[in-house]
């Protein structure tokens, strides 16, 4: 056999030459088969996928039946078409910037904010009667001469959350919560360093099961430095002043693990305190002014001075009744510590609250807790409250055994029969005696001390009986209650509070009553003092009216060095220390206690009841883990303003992130996973080129809420909604979807099977036209001798 030659023309015998020429044809037609067969196969495989897709039994649509129509294939899981939206119709959108609305679980209410642009945003309440949007109305237990905003309800009704910068919470704005009181919200708390910082927390969203609060936060993403944590609160918000929001979330601890009712107590008590003190412009909002606190300043400077070497301030010397230095010392601590003042740590007047307070413990029989020394129970109700506020302020754990001896002193000295207390342990029970102890274990009991409750049951029961008039609240001296001594009414009435008592009841609408028609008596001190405290835990109009009264009366008759001495009453036998201590207590009031249905509460002025719960009957305060940054939904600009769905699938936020269409725009996640989805944007029928913030949902997520400052020229934000399309489903048993939807939705497969068509009928042209030029070639043969 001759070998073949690529160059040349191949000679080959005519045996050898046919085995040549079969061999390439086979050759030709197995390329050929392999190539048909990948094509059919391939245009197989994608006919049947496409008939798949498309067959009728398979295959639905959505539409609204009117302006457009979807394939199920062409939906997103998220898919929601919103109308466009319009302005909010009803009674809102006044002069007033309007935004964060929220619906109520029933439906039925609508909060939102008004007046934040006026730096005096507060809660307005609007009823759904079926067909519109009630006139609002202000919340009058949650708002105050502060900012409340961000309203937000728990699923279940129980709470509504809300953002503010009243002090009483770490600082900035906090996240409050209020209860259901069975006719309105009120009793507003924080929530604890859980989820407060000393940074802004704004919008918070409880998740429809109710174990998960959601919310925004400007805490930084790192760790603070050791100099950075030196900061006051001021200088270390104003330094991180630049942070954006981030979407948070915290897990709520099941009810009855924990009780942080003490802590919550004491730590509002010492933020509004320390923000009052620190800041002249929240002092000035509490009813403060720089002429009070000048007056108080006087008599603090007045009572140092006078403390006698031992540490002690010595009743007789400033013509009070003797035997009672203890009483004496204890008023004059207390006075201290309303001005920030301690034993522990350094400040203006730390050795002279040391010395006293050395004084009293030392005065105190360690055996029995027995703090009366030469006088009586006065003085010990009164030294106890001293020790406990001074155990709460500092945690002094040297402070621990005598506050709490001197507690259960007390209570052992409890009457078995009528709950009170007296000159001596277990008389029957006066209401002035009965007042300082009654003081003195809520103290306690906000001090982390411990107090039975048993103790408390038998103040309340003593209470009641002292209780006199048409509805119990001309509280008189022993029960049978009733009388008209103004000072025991003041009394009761601020014991009451202190045990809960709501201002809506109709006890306390009676006391309210009494103390407007008496108004205030200057030279009566004992009477001033309670009428004080009690009117500050009313609130409202009698408030506001006592307190400008007060501080005018007491401001014009104090001595030239600082001291009072008021004379009517129990002024004569107080003494000088005494009146001076109980009248820097009562400017301090203001930011000295805690209002405990809420700062800037207004009772109806027509005295009607709403309820009478008291807080004992309310709903345990939710308690939550520390919260986490939710990294999927937090951006590197501002996330803010979270709302959930009902079925607390969704979670819907505003963002002014890169991609939107203007501003803020409002986006949504699906959270009923294990993680958020990435956030989509819903488009131009909610968003638009200007600002879209505050989502809030109504009628099962139908319908969005928000606000929108478009088309406003002065940027006010207005209230605007907008409705999801009802979307129908519906199967096509008699099509196919028309050519144009095929052709858009499969352009690039189409394409692609398109070149490969091509591809294949030119490879094959091309195999076709090299076999024939093959088989045409000649082969050169020889003939074989």
């Amino acid at each position: 056999m001759t070998a073949i030659d690529d160059k040349e023309p191949a000679v080959l015998d005519p045996e050898t030459a046919g085995q040549v020429e079969r061999l390439r044809r086979e050759k030709a037609r197995r390329k050929e088969r392999i190539v048909i067969t990948l094509v059919v196969l391939g245009v197989s495989l994608f006919l049947g996928w496409l008939y798949c897709y498309l067959r009728p039994d398979t295959w639905h649509y959505y539409t609204d039946e009117s302006t457009f129509r979807h394939l199920a294939k062409d939906v997103d899981p998220r898919f929601v078409l919103w109308e466009e939206s319009r302005v909010l119709p009803g009674t809102f959108n006044t002069a007033s910037e309007e935004s964060a609305p929220v619906v109520s679980p029933d439906g039925a209410h609508m909060v939102f904010t008004r007046g934040l642009s006026e730096s005096n945003a507060n809660l307005f309440v609007s009823k759904w009667d079926g067909k519109a949007w009630g006139r609002p109305g202000p919340m009058r237990a949650l708002n105050s001469k502060f900012n409340e905003v961000d309203p937000s309800f728990s699923k279940d009704g129980k709470f509504l959350y809300f953002a503010t910068d009243r002090p009483g919470g770490p600082g900035g704005f906090d996240i409050w919560v209020s209860r259901w009181d069975g006719a309105e919200y009120a009793w507003p708390v924080p929530l604890g360093i859980m989820v407060n910082s000393k940074f802004d927390e704004r919008g918070p969203e409880p998740n429809g099961g109710g174990d998960r609060l959601y919310f925004s936060s400007k805490r930084p993403r790192g760790q603070l430095t050791d100099e950075q944590e030196e900061l006051s609160d001021r200088r270390l918000r104003e330094h991180f002043k630049d942070v954006d929001y981030d979407i948070f979330a915290a897990n709520r601890i099941p009810a009855g693990v924990t009780n942080r009712a003490v802590e919550r107590a004491q730590s509002m008590l010492y933020f509004l305190r320390e923000s009052a003190l620190s800041d002249p412009g929240v002092m000035e909002r509490l009813g403060g002014s720089d002429s009070s606190e000048r007056a108080v300043d006087k008599a603090i400077e007045w009572l140092a001075t006078n403390q006698e070497t031992n540490g002690c301030w010595a009743i007789t010397k400033h013509g009070g009744q003797a035997g009672h230095d203890v009483g004496s010392t204890a008023f004059a601590l207390l006075t201290f510590f309303g001005r920030g003042e301690r034993h522990d740590k350094e400040c203006h007047y730390q050795g002279i609250v040391s010395n006293g307070v050395k004084w009293l413990v030392g005065q105190q029989n360690r055996l029995t807790g027995d703090l009366r020394g030469r006088g009586n129970m006065y003085d010990h109700g009164i030294a106890s409250l001293a020790l406990a506020e001074a155990y709460g302020l500092t945690k002094d754990e040297n402070l621990y055994e005598p506050a709490q001896s001197a507690i259960d002193f007390l209570v052992d000295a409890q009457n078995a029969e009528d709950g009170g207390w007296r000159y001596r342990p277990n008389e029957k029970g006066d209401l002035s005696v009965s007042g300082w102890a009654i003081m003195a274990l809520k103290s306690a009991y906000l001090s982390g001390l411990h107090v039975p409750e048993s103790t408390f049951e038998g103040i309340r029961n003593w209470l009641v009986a002292c209780g006199g008039g048409k509805d119990g609240g001309m509280y008189g001296y022993q029960p049978p209650g009733g009388g008209n001594r103004p000072a025991m009414i003041a009394t009761g009435y601020f014991c009451s509070q202190l045990m809960g008592l709501s201002p809506n009841s109709p006890r306390a609408f009676e006391t309210a009553d009494h103390l407007k028609r008496t108004g205030i008596r200057t030279g009566d001190i004992y009477y001033m003092y309670y009428g004080t405290l009690c009117s500050y835990q009313n609130q409202g109009a009698l408030w506001r009216k006592w307190m400008g009264a007060m501080q005018e009366g007491f401001l014009r008759v104090q001595a030239q060095d600082g001291s009072w001495m008021l004379t009517d009453g129990h002024g004569r036998s107080m003494g000088r220390a005494i009146v001076t201590s109980l009248v820097a207590l009562s400017l301090q009031a203001h930011y000295r206690y805690t209002p405990l249905y809420g700062l800037g509460y207004e009772p109806d002025p027509k005295g009607r009841k709403f309820s009478d719960a008291n807080e004992e009957q309310l709903s345990d305060v939710p308690e939550y883990r520390r919260a986490k940054r939710l990294r999927r939904l937090s951006s590197k600009k501002e996330d803010v303003q979270v709302c959930v769905s009902s079925h607390g699938d969704f979670l819907y936020f505003a963002s002014d992130r890169r991609g939107g269409l203007g501003g803020y725009d409002i986006y949504r996640s699906r959270i009923s996973g294990d993680e958020p989805t990435e956030p989509i944007n819903l488009g131009p029928a909610v968003n638009s080129a200007a600002d879209d913030i505050d989502p809030a949902l109504r009628a099962a997520g139908f319908q969005l809420i928000f606000g929108s400052d478009r088309d406003r020229e002065d940027d006010r934000f207005v209230l605007r909604s907008a409705i999801s399309r009802v979307v129908f489903r519906h199967f096509n048993y008699d099509e196919l979807p028309a050519f144009g939807w095929m052709l858009a939705k499969f352009k690039w497969r189409l394409t692609f099977l398109l070149i490969s068509l091509v591809g294949f009928v030119y490879f094959v042209v091309k195999g076709r036209l090299k076999q024939r030029a093959v088989e045409t070639a000649p082969v050169e043969t020889v003939e074989t001798p």
